[in-house]
C-alpha cells in the first residue's frame, strides 16, 4: 500500500490519464448498460405446455402427461417434475439445479418432448422459460371502436402486429380478441343415419371437390401444354353444393335393387362461416375490444423496445371512432424503480458531501471528497457492465448503499491530512504522505472486513441469493474503488489543495471534551458501562423483535392487478361473461379504478381481469381490501383471488403453499380437504385453494372386445372417430376473403341432446361400413377429477393460500401450528413450497451468510493486527448494533424481512470499519509507548471525529432511501436497520470497545518504537 501510495504521490500526470479513462470508462457503460426492473437470473423453472383438444384429465395424464414426465425425469439437472393433467392439455413443470444453464436446458427439453410418442390429435408443444416477471408482456394496448369489431380485428392483426413483430428485441406478439374465422361443416346425425354415411365419407367427398392433380404434358400445334385437373372451393355456397353419393334402393321389374343417391352437403349438414372461438371475450372498460402485448427475447432491452413500439403506436394512422388504451407499460416500471432509486443514490451522495462539509468546514476538503464519490462510482458502472449486470434496483441499491461507504475511506485520510497540515510547522507532499500512510493500515482493514461481510452474501444459494448477488457485488466493487481512490487520489488531490491551508493551533472541540470525561468515566466504572449495554441489547432483543414479526420480501406498491375468476366445471361461456361483467361493475363504479380490461376464455371457465389504480390512490391495501370483500359478494363464482402485477415472482411472494403426497390418492383427497378447510380461517389468509377441483361427470365407453372384433373396429378407430365427431376435424383449406380458411367437420352436437342420442351415432369399420356405438359397448356417465397432479409420476394436491398481511412470517407460523395439530391420515406427508419455504431457506441461508462473514471479518483483523484479541473486541461491538436495528423497525412499523437482514449483514462491516479506525490509533499510540489507559483516551478522541463523520455520512446516504416511497423490493427496511443501528452501535463503539480493550490489556504498556513520524502528537 505504500508503494501505491508513493507512486500516486510521483506520478500527478499518469493518476490524471486515469481519472480521466476511469470518467470516460463510467460514463460510457453506464450509457451501454441495460435497463431492467430486476436482475436477469437465471429462474430454474420451465414448463411444457401440450394441448391435447377433446381429452379429459385422465386421458391428458395417461396419453400425454405420464410418456412426457418419464422422457423429462431423466434430463440431468432437474430435481423435480410437476404435471398437471386438466381437460384439453397437460401442464409439465421441472425444477432445475441453480447450476443448470437454462438456455442450454430448453434444447435438452425440446430433445424429450420429440421423444415422446403422443397420441393423434395432440398439438405443437410450447416450451416456456419462467423470469423474475410472472408476466411475461411488456407493453400491453387495447383497441375498442363502435363499428364491427371484424375491421378492428382486422386492422390489428394486418397493420399492427407486423410493426411491432419488426422490432428488434421482441419475441413474439400476442393478440387477444381476435375474431378468427373458418368454415364449419357441422353433420346432423339423424340424416348420416338415414343416408348410411359416416364421417369419413363427407370428407373424402370435401377433399375430392377441392383438389389441384397435375396429369402430364400434351403437345397441341407444336407447344407444349402442362396438364392440370383441378377444382378449388372458394364460397361457402360452393361447400353447400358439394355432392355425395348415398346408398339407396330402388324399385325395379326385379325388386327393390341398390342404387347410388345423389345428395348435397347442405342436405346432411349445416355450412357455416364464423368465429374459430366465440367463447373468447375481450373487452376494455366494459367495452368489446382486442388487446395486444409485446414479449421480448431473453436480454433485450425492455426500455428501448418499449419506446420504439409507442413511437409507433404514435405514428400510427388509426380510424376515426377508435380509441386506444395502454393496459401495461413496464417501462414505466422500470423506470420509476430504477431511476428513483438512482435519484436516492444521488440525494445520499449529496448529504455524505454535507457531512464532510459540516465537519471539517473546509470547501477544498469537500471537494476532494466531492470527487472521491463519482469516481468509485463510475469506476464500478465498467466493471458492472464488465459482468454482464444489467442497471436495476439491485445494482443501484448497491450504489444507493455504497455511495455512504465509499467516501468514508477517503473522509479518514481527508480528515487525518487536514488535521496534520493544520498543526505541522513543515509543510510538503512527504507529510501528506506521511499522513496518508498512518491511516492506509486502519482503512485497508476496514475496506477489507467490509467486502469480507459481502462476499458470503454473493454466494448465498437458491433463487434469492442469485437475485441478491448483484447488489453484494456492487458494493465490494465500489468499495475495493473507493479504497483505491483514498490511497491514491486523495492524498494527490490534497497536496495540491490542503498545504497552503492557514494553520491553526490544535484544540479540542467542546464535543472532544465532553467524550473525553465520558470516556474516562467508562474506563473507571467498565463492569457498569458493560452491564448498562447488555441489558439495552436484551430488552431489545427480548421486548422489541417478538412485536416484528417476519415477512420474506416486503410487498412492492403496485397500482397494477389481476382478478382471476374461476367458474365450475361447465358452466357455459355466457354464464361466465355475465360474471365477469358483474367484476367488472364492481371495479368500474370503484373511484380509485382508472382502467378495466377483461378477457374470458369460456372454453376452461375461467376470466381474468386486469385494473389499474389511479396514481393519486393513497391506501392502496385498503383499497385492495374493500375490494376483495366486494368480490366474495358474487356469489357465482367457485373462486375469486386479487395478486399484484409488476412485482418480483407476482402474488407468489406472499403465498403459503404446501404439497400433500402419499401412496394412497384417497388419504391425499382426504389430508388436502382438512388442510384447506383449516387455511380458510388463519387470520391474514385469503383466496385459500387447491389442486384438488373435485369431480366432473363425464360419459365413458366401456367397449365390448368380442363385439369389436365382429364389426371390424379396434378401439384406437373408435377414439379416432369419435374425436373427429365431436371436437372436429379439419379437412381441408379454402381461399374466403383472400385468406386461405380452415374448414373444420364435426358432428352437429346440438342434436346430441341424451346418452340414448350419442349411442345411436355411427363410426367407419375397416370396410367403410357405419357401426352405432351402442352396438360395440356401453356407454355411462361416471365422475372424474377435473385436474389429476403428478410429482414426479405420483399423484399429490397443492394447497395453496394467499398471505395478506404483512408479517407472512407470523400468518405462516399460526398455520403450520394449525395444520400440525390436525389429524391426517398416517399415509400422508406434506411440505412446504413457495414463500413460506423460501422465507425459511433464505433467513437459514443469510444466518449462515452473516456467520461466515464474521468469521472471515475476524480471520482478516487477525492477520491485520498480529494478535487475536483485539479483533475479538472489535467483534464484540457487532451485537450492540441490533438494539437501533430493531428499535428502527419497531418505530416505523416494519416486519424482519430480507432486505432488513442483509441490513444486519451490511451492520458487520459498517460497525467493524469504526472499531478498527479507533484500536488502529491505539495500536500506534501504544508503539508510542503510551500507556494503556491513555492511549484509549487520546485513540478515542483523536479518532472521535473520522468515526463521527464516517457514521453519519452513511446515515445521511441511506436516509432518502429509508423515507423513499419507490424503494420497491429492496425496501425501506434495509435503510432503516442501517440507521438505526449505526447510530447506536456507533456510540457503543466509543465506548464499549475501549472498556473491553482495557479488560483485556490492563496497563499494557509497549516499548516505544522508532519511527519517523512528522509532528506525531499534533491532535
Amino acid at each position: 500500500m505504500k508503494s501505491i501510495i508513493r507512486f500516486s504521490m510521483n506520478n500527478a500526470v499518469a493518476l490524471f490519464l486515469m481519472i480521466v479513462l476511469i470518467i470516460g470508462g463510467g460514463v460510457y457503460s453506464f450509457q451501454k448498460i441495460n435497463i431492467e426492473k430486476y436482475p436477469n437470473i437465471n429462474i430454474p423453472y420451465m414448463t411444457v405446455v401440450i394441448p391435447y383438444p377433446g381429452a379429459s384429465p385422465e386421458q391428458a395424464i395417461k396419453e400425454v402427461g405420464e410418456p412426457l414426465e418419464k422422457e423429462l425425469m431423466n434430463i440431468d439437472g432437474v430435481k423435480n417434475v410437476y404435471t398437471d393433467g386438466v381437460a384439453n392439455v397437460v401442464y409439465s413443470t421441472m425444477e432445475y439445479d441453480m447450476s443448470v444453464d437454462m438456455k442450454d436446458a430448453e434444447q435438452l427439453v425440446r430433445s424429450s418432448v420429440d421423444k415422446v410418442n403422443l397420441p393423434e390429435g395432440t398439438e405443437n408443444p410450447e416450451i416456456i422459460l419462467q423470469g423474475p416477471e410472472p408476466d411475461p408482456t411488456v407493453f400491453s394496448m387495447g383497441i375498442y371502436a363502435d363499428e364491427s369489431s371484424n375491421k378492428v380485428q382486422h386492422f390489428v392483426k394486418n397493420k399492427i402486429v407486423p410493426q411491432l413483430e419488426a422490432i428488434e428485441g421482441v419475441n413474439k406478439v400476442e393478440v387477444g380478441g381476435i375474431d378468427e374465422k373458418q368454415v364449419f361443416i357441422r353433420l346432423l346425425p339423424e340424416k348420416l343415419k338415414e343416408k348410411g354415411l359416416t364421417l369419413e365419407d363427407v370428407k373424402n367427398a370435401i377433399t375430392a371437390n377441392n383438389l389441384s392433380i397435375p396429369t402430364g404434358d400434351v403437345a397441341i400445334s407444336n407447344q407444349v401444354f402442362p396438364v392440370r385437373v383441378g377444382k378449388e372451393l372458394e364460397s361457402v355456397d360452393a361447400i353447400k353444393d358439394i355432392t355425395l353419393f348415398a346408398k339407396g334402393m330402388a324399385g325395379s321389374p326385379q325388386g327393390q335393387m341398390p342404387v347410388l343417391q345423389n345428395l348435397k352437403l347442405k342436405d346432411i349438414a349445416d355450412v357455416t362461416y364464423e368465429s374459430v372461438n366465440n367463447t373468447d371475450f375481450t373487452r376494455i372498460n366494459g367495452e368489446p375490444g382486442v388487446r395486444f402485448g409485446i414479449i421480448v427475447e431473453g436480454g433485450a432491452n425492455v426500455v428501448s423496445i418499449v419506446e420504439e413500439a409507442k413511437e409507433l403506436m404514435k405514428e400510427t394512422d388509426f380510424p376515426e371512432g377508435y380509441s386506444v388504451k395502454t393496459l401495461r407499460d413496464q417501462s414505466i416500471e422500470i423506470k420509476d424503480s430504477v431511476y428513483s432509486m438512482l435519484r436516492e443514490a444521488l440525494l445520499g451522495a449529496a448529504m455524505a458531501v454535507v457531512v464532510t462539509l459540516l465537519f471539517l468546514r473546509n470547501i477544498r476538503s469537500t471537494i476532494i471528497a466531492i470527487i472521491s464519490i463519482p469516481l468509485s462510482i463510475l469506476a464500478s458502472f465498467t466493471v458492472i457492465n464488465m459482468l454482464g449486470y444489467t442497471l436495476n434496483i439491485m445494482t443501484l441499491a448497491g450504489i444507493a448503499v455504497a455511495v455512504g461507504r465509499v467516501v468514508d475511506d477517503s473522509i479518514v485520510v481527508i480528515e487525518n491530512v487536514f488535521r496534520r497540515v493544520r498543526a505541522a510547522k513543515e509543510r510538503n507532499a512527504r507529510l501528506v504522505e506521511q499522513s496518508t500512510k498512518e491511516v492506509a493500515s486502519a482503512i485497508t482493514s476496514s475496506t477489507i472486513t467490509t467486502v469480507a461481510v459481502f462476499l458470503p452474501m454473493a454466494f448465498v444459494p437458491g433463487i434469492i441469493g442469485k437475485f441478491f448477488a448483484p447488489l453484494a457485488w456492487t458494493i465490494v466493487i465500489s468499495l475495493l474503488f473507493s479504497l483505491l481512490v483514498a490511497v491514491t487520489v486523495v492524498p494527490l488531490l490534497s497536496r495540491i489543495f490542503l498545504l497552503n491551508i492557514s494553520p491553526k493551533e490544535h484544540q479540542e472541540s467542546g464535543l472532544q471534551k465532553i467524550y473525553r470525561k465520558s470516556l474516562g468515566w467508562s474506563l473507571n466504572h467498565r463492569l457498569l458501562t458493560l452491564v448498562m449495554a447488555i441489558v439495552l441489547l436484551a430488552a431489545s432483543v427480548g421486548f422489541i423483535a417478538p412485536q416484528l414479526g417476519t415477512t420474506f420480501l416486503p410487498q412492492e406498491k403496485v397500482s397494477n392487478y389481476d382478478v382471476s375468476i374461476t367458474m365450475e366445471k361447465g358452466t357455459a361461456p355466457e354464464e361466465t361473461s355475465n360474471l365477469a361483467t358483474k367484476v367488472e361493475d364492481i371495479l368500474l363504479d370503484a373511484k380509485e379504478v382508472e382502467l378495466v380490461s377483461t378477457s374470458v376464455d369460456g372454453e376452461y371457465e375461467h376470466a381474468s381481469i386486469n385494473f389499474v389504480l389511479k396514481d393519486s390512490t393513497e391506501n392502496v391495501d385498503a383499497v385492495i381490501k374493500r375490494l376483495r370483500a366486494d368480490f366474495k359478494e358474487v356469489k357465482e363464482a367457485e373462486e375469486i383471488s386479487v395478486s399484484g402485477v409488476g412485482s418480483f415472482a407476482g402474488g407468489s411472494q406472499s403465498q403459503y403453499v404446501l404439497v400433500v403426497k402419499g401412496p394412497d390418492f384417497e388419504d391425499i383427497k382426504t389430508a388436502s380437504k382438512q388442510i384447506e378447510s383449516t387455511l380458510k380461517e388463519v387470520k391474514g389468509m385469503a383466496d385459500v385453494h387447491s389442486s384438488l377441483e373435485g369431480d366432473e361427470p363425464e360419459i365413458e365407453i366401456q367397449m365390448d372386445e368380442a363385439k369389436l372384433a365382429q364389426h371390424g373396429l379396434m378401439p384406437a378407430m373408435v377414439g379416432k372417430s369419435l374425436r373427429e365427431l365431436i371436437n372436429g376435424d379439419t379437412v381441408t383449406t379454402v381461399n374466403i376473403e383472400n385468406e386461405k380458411k380452415d374448414v373444420t367437420l364435426s358432428l352437429k352436437m346440438d342434436s346430441i341432446q341424451t346418452l340414448a342420442d350419442l349411442e345411436e351415432q355411427q363410426i367407419p369399420n375397416m370396410m367403410g361400413a357405419p357401426v352405432a356405438l351402442k352396438d360395440i359397448g356401453e356407454l355411462k356417465e361416471v365422475k372424474n377429477q377435473t385436474v389429476i397432479t403428478h410429482l414426479n409420476g405420483n399423484e399429490y394436491v397443492m394447497v395453496v393460500g394467499q398471505i395478506t398481511d404483512s408479517k407472512t412470517g407470523e400468518v405462516t407460523k399460526k398455520a403450520d401450528e394449525l395444520i400440525k395439530n390436525l389429524d391426517l391420515p398416517k399415509s400422508v406427508t406434506y411440505y412446504k413450497e413457495g414463500a413460506s419455504a423460501a422465507m425459511e431457506e433464505g433467513f437459514a441461508n443469510m444466518a449462515i451468510a452473516i456467520g461466515i462473514s464474521i468469521l472471515l471479518v475476524y480471520m482478516v483483523m487477525v492477520i491485520a493486527f498480529g494478535e487475536g484479541k483485539a479483533p475479538f473486541v472489535i467483534l464484540f461491538a457487532i451485537p450492540f448494533s441490533a438494539i437501533g436495528a430493531l428499535l428502527g423497525l419497531f418505530i416505523v412499523d416494519e416486519p424482519i424481512g430480507m432486505p432488513a437482514m442483509i441490513g444486519m449483514l451490511m451492520l458487520n462491516g459498517i460497525v467493524v470499519t469504526n472499531a478498527i479506525v479507533l484500536v488502529d490509533r491505539v495500536k500506534q499510540n501504544e508503539k508510542r509507548g503510551m500507556e494503556t489507559h491513555d492511549s484509549l483516551i487520546d485513540a478515542g478522541v483523536v479518532r472521535l471525529r473520522p468515526i463521527l463523520m464516517t457514521a453519519i455520512a452513511t446515515v445521511g446516504a441511506l436516509i432518502p432511501m429509508a423515507i423513499s416511497n419507490h424503494a420497491g423490493i429492496v425496501s425501506a427496511s434495509l435503510a432503516v436497520v442501517v440507521i438505526g443501528g449505526l447510530i447506536t452501535s456507533t456510540l457503543l463503539t466509543l465506548f464499549i470497545v475501549p472498556v473491553l480493550y482495557s479488560l483485556i490489556h490492563p496497563k499494557r504498556k509497549v516499548k516505544p518504537m522508532k519511527e519517523k513520524v512528522i509532528t506525531p502528537q499534533a491532535g
